[in-house]
């Protein structure tokens, strides 16, 4: 073969690899969940490879927060994020195109204090820092709800914020570093309040007035319409593997357990109590949508 045949059959080779890369890359389903036991049913998905088993090809991501999701999703490198209804509606209102295709989960969430002088609401300070996992997250806008309840003004701790993750968020939490108070989800508000002087100030459905979803599901409209077979099973094996949860306890606390390098009987007391709740049903859409409207949260009206 001479140099040109050479040349031109590597770069037919080079096109076609291209091309196959493209195509594989378009045919793979790109979901990001976030941390704690609120994502039980993705992790059994995922490390049970039930997508895989039904021939679709995944790529999972753990992302600290809404924003980083629809950052990724506007950069065309996440099809699917798991969220709490805020990030969601704040992103529908600066036009974000996204929809929510499922419900997840309900949890308990909780502002837990390091400072035994801090038991209510009333007790913060302006100088204590509150740690979340972002402004404009679910944590936020219950802390908002509270404090419009209590105090009269749902934005008096908004220049309180510190956007961490939950991990990082225990961890400054623990050592005292600059952190007063975290609104954290499970494990981390029990792991923090096993700790001495450690005490909830605020329990998520009391600011709320009730239960909740606490994450969903939402994919952007560009995936919705090329990937809409493979989220509908995505939406699918999420249902069969809360069902296996509570048909093969054990095996899910055993998986689960590994998973988060929590004791079993942790993991058990968590699934099995009202600390979670698993379900695809959406609760309290409306009800987050008024109040972020009339306090100043959203700008426009969400359609």
């Amino acid at each position: 073969m001479n140099d040109r045949r050479l040349l031109i059959v590597l770069l037919v080779v080079g096109l076609l690899s291209c091309a196959c890369n493209r195509s594989s890359e378009k045919d793979v389903l790109k979901i990001a969940d976030q941390y704690g036991m609120a994502y039980a049913p993705l992790v059994i998905v995922k490390e049970r490879a039930m997508l895989e088993e039904k021939g679709l090809s995944v790529k999972w991501v753990q992302l600290g927060n809404a924003s980083a999701m629809r950052e990724a999703m506007l950069s065309g490198n996440l099809d699917i994020g798991f969220m709490g209804i805020p990030p969601y509606l704040i992103g529908r209102d600066k036009k974000m195109d996204w929809d929510v295709f499922t419900g997840l989960t309900q949890a308990r969430l909780g502002l837990v204090s390091n400072d035994e002088s801090i038991k209510k609401i009333e007790d913060i300070e302006s100088f204590h820092r509150i740690a979340l996992p972002q402004p404009g997250s679910i944590q936020h806008i219950l802390l908002s709800m509270a404090a419009e309840k209590m105090l009269g003004d749902a934005t008096a701790f908004d220049n309180q914020l510190v956007s961490m993750n939950h991990p990082d968020g225990l961890q400054a939490l623990r050592t005292k570093a600059g952190i007063h108070l975290q609104f954290t989800s499970p494990p981390y508000v029990s792991m923090a309040l096993e700790e001495d002087g450690y005490q909830l100030v605020l329990d998520g459905e009391e600011a709320f007035g009730g239960p909740f979803t606490f994450i969903i599901g939402v994919a952007s409209a560009e995936s919705r319409e090329q990937k809409a077979g493979q989220i509908a099973l995505l939406q699918e094996t999420l249902e069969q593997a809360i069902s296996w949860m509570h048909d093969q306890p054990e095996e899910a606390v055993a998986l689960l357990s590994t998973y988060y390098d929590l004791d079993p009987e942790e993991i058990r007391d968590y699934l099995f109590t009202e600390q979670l709740q698993f379900g695809t049903e959406v609760k309290g859409m409306e009800t987050f949508q008024s109040f972020m409207q009339d306090a100043g949260y959203l700008d426009g009206k969400e359609e």
